[in-house]
């Protein structure tokens, strides 16, 4: 049963929680019922509290996925109070202007990178909390962890402003009072959620309450309750990216499942993680499971435990599925590789599941998301026919924070009043619902009046070229010409040959348009990429520009 969208977060979760004390998160060695966790909620919004945040306030959360980060984020939203997500390895100038912009009263950040902020840190007017990996692990190895950390760390101290996590909620004197739940309030903003820039000038997305219970559902009616719950799901994606916030954190909470949480991506680590928890299900971007799968220790009769694994952030190339794939039924394993399609101002919005899977596709919409393709004048196209992907449903975003020039551009309403999200990207439907994603529209490059679409270029040559690993078209000006650059990337045990570019010549000139051809074919040792394994084109132009 759907519950209402007009819910907080933590009301949504604590509605859904059965009382049957299960495991709600495993990290490392300790696991986290619901009773405690609960628990630990409520003694951090009184902690909160006592420092004076309240309804419409919000704090900076600056952490990996520890357990301090989920627990933190649910005691923040049950006081009615935001959460300024932020990658915990930001430059120490730009976490000062995240903080700033939105001025959060509190910034929790984790002991190791606390040094490098630490100017930044005390030069706003904000208290910091010092969180520790330790804080939720068992005592011998609490005890193990904080002698090394003295060792490293020697100048952290307590005091009024800056505390660490466990002086912060020892010893409370004031009980943060329950707040009666009222129409509207699955409006308030839950999650302040920074855009990866690769295209453009990054933007911050005003995330409310409905907006991510809206995902939570989506992914619950893909999988279904009866089904995730009890089960585990392995959150390698962190919580500042909507796929580790939605679907990972919240969706797997509320269905009653449990969070193995992963602090940091660590290819062979992860496949001994998953050797001893066994997980049922799994999410990231197509990077993550290309080096996961070519671990050799990764695979065993434990994998016949996966039932699923999700992919997004970027587009998936078919070796990557398939190496997967063949992986799992070697080991008699069910679980397959599905592509899903989604960004931050909207969630997971499509999964290509394997029972209606689209070689291409990105599968159907979730739950009660709708899904339209319009021209440039906004108005609606026919099947088959390619244009800007427009979203619609309670899993949108508010808007852009302090920026209404650009909200007004990407929402709008239809002649029915219906609001859309123009989402930016291109691409079409079939008339069996499924969506196929073709590029970004602000990567489009016009070269003599024509559209050339780079997603296609570098899909083309990375399909159909074994010995390139990666691929990145990108577009330069010449004497006031547009011209393309074909930037690749080997795999391991190839090297970059005439002979190879010329099939790559033969390739391109013999299944694209001649003025989509690109001009030059580079081989780099590494393509640029931004903190979730996309390619930084921004940082490849400039890296190009300088040279």
């Amino acid at each position: 049963m759907k519950l209402s969208n007009d819910f907080s977060m933590y009301e949504y979760l604590k509605a859904r929680d059965k009382g049957d004390n299960r495991p709600l998160i495993s990290y490392y060695n300790n696991r986290i019922s619901s009773n405690t966790f609960f628990n630990q909620v409520d003694i951090v919004a009184n902690a909160l509290y006592q420092l004076g945040l309240t309804v419409g306030d919000n704090i900076a959360l600056c952490l990996p996925n520890i357990p301090n980060a989920i627990i933190i984020f649910y005691a923040a939203n049950k006081l009615g109070v935001a959460v300024n997500l932020i990658h915990p390895l930001v430059p120490p100038k730009a976490l000062g202007e995240m903080v700033t912009m939105l001025g959060s009263k509190v910034v929790f950040v984790l002991d190791l990178f606390y040094q490098k902020n630490r100017a930044v840190l005390d030069s706003l007017n904000s208290t910091t909390i010092i969180c520790r990996p330790s804080d939720y692990l068992k005592n011998i190895y609490k005890l193990g962890y904080n002698i090394w950390m003295v060792r490293k760390k020697p100048n952290i101290k307590n005091n009024t402003k800056t505390l660490f996590f466990s002086s912060f909620i020892k010893n409370q004197t004031k009980v943060a009072p329950n707040r009666t739940h009222y129409h509207g309030i699955g409006e308030e903003i839950a999650a302040y959620i920074h855009s990866g820039g690769t295209t453009g000038v990054p933007k911050t997305a005003m995330l409310p309450n409905r907006a991510v219970n809206e995902c939570s559902y989506s992914i619950r009616t893909l999988i279904g309750d009866k089904v995730l719950k009890g089960e585990s799901m392995l959150m390698v994606l962190p919580m500042f990216h909507i796929f580790g916030l939605g679907v990972c954190m919240h969706s797997t909470l509320t269905a009653g499942g449990r969070c193995i949480l992963v602090p940091v991506f660590k290819p062979k680590s992860l496949a001994r993680l998953i050797k001893k928890e066994k997980p049922t299900y799994m999410t990231g971007v197509p990077s993550m499971y290309d080096k996961l799968v070519k671990i050799k220790s990764f695979g065993g009769k434990y994998l016949k435990k996966m039932k699923c694994c999700y992919c997004g952030g970027d587009k998936l190339k078919q070796e990557i599925k398939q190496n997967f794939d063949n992986l799992m039924k070697k080991y008699n394993s069910n679980c397959r590789l599905c592509e899903g399609y989604g960004l931050t101002e909207a969630g997971v919005c499509n999964v290509n599941v394997e029972e209606c899977s689209k070689v291409g596709s990105v599968g159907k919409p979730l739950g009660d998301i709708k899904i339209c393709i319009v021209d440039n004048a906004k108005n609606k196209l026919d099947y088959g026919v390619r244009g800007e992907i427009c979203l619609s449903g309670d899993n949108l975003m508010t808007g852009y924070y302090n920026d209404s020039q650009t909200t007004n551009k990407v929402l709008f309403e239809d002649s029915d009043g219906t609001k859309w999200l123009a989402t930016g990207d291109y691409g079409y439907l079939e008339e069996s619902g499924h969506l196929f994603f073709v590029d970004r529209i602000k990567r489009m490059i016009k070269i003599s009046g024509m559209n050339v679409f780079p997603n296609e270029i570098e899909y083309l040559v990375g399909e159909n070229i074994q010995e390139i690993d990666r691929c990145c078209a990108v577009d330069f000006e010449k004497k006031g010409k547009p011209y393309i650059k074909l930037f690749v990337t080997m795999k391991d045990g190839y090297e970059y040959s005439e002979m190879i570019e010329q099939k790559i010549k033969i390739l391109i000139t013999t299944n694209l348009m001649k003025y989509s051809l690109p001009k030059v074919i580079e081989c780099v040792k590494e393509l640029p990429l931004t903190a979730i394994g996309k390619v930084d084109y921004n940082k490849l132009k400039e890296k190009e520009q300088i040279l």
